[in-house]
């Protein structure tokens, strides 16, 4: 019988990184125990090293296959003295959707309750794991460098197609909410006919512990077609789906941006 179980074992760690290199959240799901527990003993500053219940589990690691293209790993799985205990090492290679690839290494210990995993823990490199977090960083700088060069065409393939703008405090003449990438770009294009210049200082790039929103600070320092300077201190936060922003939501003073929209044409960016 021991033996049987340290065959079932290994057999489950397999499927284990099947599911993970097909990216099966449902196939991934099914291998846990209900009250399951996964721990990542050394992780990097803000980012949880444990997450309890297998809803939890699948709910967290949804998360991360949102930024997951194609994936890649190879693993070794043995058993251990204990019957209940398996080893894996492994390494991975994953091209982010966002861009750039991420690779990593490591090993993890499973135990099992029946044909479940119980438990499991997982060492990994943390300076490789913080590779995941820069993608969504990198994106965020570009997206500021894309609308200080005022290219708005380019600018728009970060978006997700039904992603939304958000601007809780709007000033008159101002959409509060642009819903769609084609109707967020047609805005853009028609704000920066505004701007002669638009500079914007990153003061913060935050991403957000067990989210895929990023929190950005950021000072606008920008010349409007009628020669007035615009400047203001904004915060705001982006969300990811499918490696592209699906919801930005943008907080500034509406009385410092009421010049910019007094600069456009008709004096609307709808």
């Amino acid at each position: 019988m021991t033996d049987q179980q340290r065959r079932g074992g290994v057999d489950i760690v397999h499927d284990f990184y099947r599911a993970l290199q097909a990216k099966d959240i449902d196939a991934f799901g099914k291998l846990w125990t209900a009250d399951a527990v996964y721990r990542v003993p050394i992780t990097p500053a803000g980012v949880p090293g444990e997450f309890a219940g297998r809803d939890t589990i699948v709910a967290a690691l949804g998360q991360f296959f949102a930024f997951f293209g194609e994936t890649r790993f190879t693993w070794d799985a043995e058993p251990m003295a204990d019957p209940q205990k398996v080893l894996a090492t492994w390494t991975l290679e994953i091209e982010l959707l966002a861009g750039g690839t991420y690779r990593n290494r490591g090993a993890s210990i499973f135990r099992f309750e029946g044909d479940r995993i119980a438990e499991f823990t997982d060492h990994v490199d943390t300076v490789a794991f913080l590779g995941i977090f820069d993608a969504r960083v990198g994106t965020a700088h570009q997206f500021f460098q894309l609308l200080h060069a005022k290219d708005i065409d380019a600018w728009g393939e970060l978006w997700h197609e039904d992603a939304t703008i958000t601007v809780p405090y709007a000033p008159e003449g101002s959409a509060s909410l642009i819903k769609g990438k084609a109707e967020i770009v047609a805005a853009y294009q028609d704000l920066f006919t505004a701007y002669e210049t638009f500079d914007t200082e990153l003061t913060g790039v935050h991403p957000a512990v067990n989210s895929d929103a990023i929190c950005v600070e950021y000072k606008v320092h920008a010349r409007l077609v009628d020669g007035a300077v615009h400047t203001s201190d904004n915060v705001a936060v982006l969300r990811f789906q499918d490696g592209l922003i699906s919801s930005y939501h943008d907080y500034f003073d509406p009385r410092r941006f009421q010049d910019v929209v007094d600069a456009l044409p008709g004096g609307n960016p709808q």
